[in-house]
């Protein structure tokens, strides 16, 4: 094909291909009329040469409706070998690479990478670009199916924008994203979920479009949920793209995060009843009941030990095992469990049966938590102003002198 040759094509047509790329904007004309005072504007900034301005026009052109649809690749693809490309070197090199991804968006995998291929070495000029192109070659090559590949490119990109300064938030935002869609193809909720919560801390809500939120918070629950080794749940509780599962045919799954939040057990037992059915059309929460039951165990105690007064953090064995909903031999494997997750730190006295706990891991405080804490600091104001008194009425001669 065309794009095999690369490069040499495109430069060898460049001439032909600038003395009328007038005609493609007609063919689109004539295809979209609707979209025509945008064609009006790139061919005013065609002709006055002012590329940025023409950069920013095309890539609101290229996510108008008629290019949404699966179906536009062919037409996508010949907009660009007969316009577009004879822009190639007059672009900025990080737009560029977005074009080229609105491009390569609704084409097979192999048909993309060809697309995208030619222009690797123009971008290794630029740092940023470099990133992008790169991250784009990652996912195509997820989608592809070559994972292994995909997984040593993204490993080492990785590295690189780790060790670089100041890489702009929309690379960071497309790299977590693909490394999320591998983690993804590959299985692993745990590594899926910390891709998934860096792409949103680097993606501003209003730039995921609305219609993919509900799905993208729903898969960013779900593993959360199902990572063994995840119990951070306030963080996730907090992500301002959760409220968006409201109205959504995932709206469910909320129940189950907040009794997952909040360590409680009639809440993750109300969430199972009610929503079984969907929880089963889940593969990965189907498949993962033993787990969920486990963390919600660790979490149930935490919370069991967050509630008592910190001198007063003495759990015997029966309190935990009812709280905590084991049978009375799993005590001390949760405890010990709990304790090398970091969830808690204390002492474990198998004769006596008891825990003494002297740390719990911080969690961010909800409402109810909050209000805990405030009564504790309130019990805390009115013993210290006690010990004043006290102290003022034994000693008065010191504190005349």
């Amino acid at each position: 094909g065309l794009s095999a040759q690369g490069n040499d094509f495109s430069r060898a047509d460049r001439g032909a291909m600038e003395v009328d790329p007038g005609a493609a904007l007609e063919a689109q004309r004539k295809a979209h009329p609707e979209l025509g005072e945008q064609l009006d504007k790139m061919q005013k900034y065609m002709t006055t040469k002012l590329y940025h301005q023409l950069t920013q026009t095309l890539l609101e052109y290229l996510v108008s409706p008629p290019f949404t649809s699966p179906a536009a690749a062919d037409e996508l693809k010949g907009f660009f070998d007969s316009f577009i490309k004879g822009f190639d070197s007059k672009f900025d090199k990080v737009r560029w690479v977005q074009i080229l991804s609105i491009i390569a968006k609704p084409q097979t995998p192999a048909v993309a990478l060809d697309l995208i291929a030619p222009f690797e070495e123009a971008m290794s000029g630029s740092r940023d670009a470099k990133f992008l192109w790169q991250t784009l070659k990652g996912e195509k090559l997820t989608l592809s199916g070559d994972t292994e590949a995909a997984k040593e490119l993204l490993d080492n990109l990785g590295s690189e924008i780790e060790a670089a300064y100041e890489v702009q938030a929309l690379i960071q935002s497309h790299f977590h994203k693909t490394k999320a869609l591998l983690w993804k193809t590959l299985s692993r909720p745990q590594e899926f979920y910390k891709s998934s919560i860096l792409y949103l801390a680097f993606t501003p809500l209003e730039a995921i479009p609305v219609e993919e939120r509900p799905r993208i918070a729903f898969e960013t629950v779900v593993s959360a949920l199902v990572a063994e080794e995840e119990f951070n749940f306030g963080e996730l509780t907090q992500q301002e793209i959760i409220p968006s599962l409201e109205g959504s045919p995932f709206a469910w799954i909320r129940e189950l995060l907040q009794a997952f939040s909040e360590g409680k057990f009639d809440l993750f037992d109300s969430a199972l009843a009610k929503n079984k059915a969907q929880m089963d059309a889940t593969p990965e929460l189907k498949s993962a009941g033993d787990t969920l039951r486990r963390k919600m165990c660790a979490l149930s105690l935490m919370e069991l030990a967050f509630r008592k007064p910190k001198k007063q953090r003495r759990l015997n064995f029966g309190e935990i095992a009812q709280h905590c909903r084991v049978g009375a031999s799993e005590v001390e494997h949760l405890v010990m469990k709990s304790m090398c997750a970091d969830l808690i730190r204390g002492q474990i006295d198998e004769v006596n049966e008891l825990v003494t706990v002297t740390w719990v891991k911080p969690r961010i405080l909800d409402p109810v938590r909050i209000d805990l804490m405030r009564e504790r600091m309130d019990a805390w104001a009115s013993q210290t102003g006690l010990l004043l008194e006290h102290l003022e009425q034994v000693t008065p001669e010191l504190l005349v002198s």
